[in-house]
């Protein structure tokens, strides 16, 4: 049987390529960040192919979360090891 569903980075490039009058409006800079953020998704194709979820945005859109999660919580650790070792001076 064939699947019912497309391929997930097939249907992230398809969902990718509806969003593009709204890039197109957006600033040189915004632009180049727009293109990073979706292509964070593609980090995790393999999560949501597997999730099959019918709504491909919502997994973009928490790909995108998850990165931006993972990312926050480091630079939240390392800043609190840098206030440790600053407060471990005095």
């Amino acid at each position: 049987m064939g699947r019912t569903i497309p391929s997930f980075r097939l249907a992230c490039m398809a969902e990718e390529l509806r969003w593009r009058k709204f890039r197109s409006r957006l600033s040189k800079d915004d632009r180049k960040k727009f293109d990073e953020m979706f292509s964070t998704a593609r980090l995790h194709n393999s999560a949501c192919a597997n999730s099959a979820r019918p709504i491909v945005l919502e997994c973009i859109i928490m790909s995108i979360i998850l990165n931006d999660f993972k990312r926050l919580t480091e630079l939240m650790k390392k800043s609190k090891n840098k206030n440790t070792l600053i407060q471990g001076d005095f």
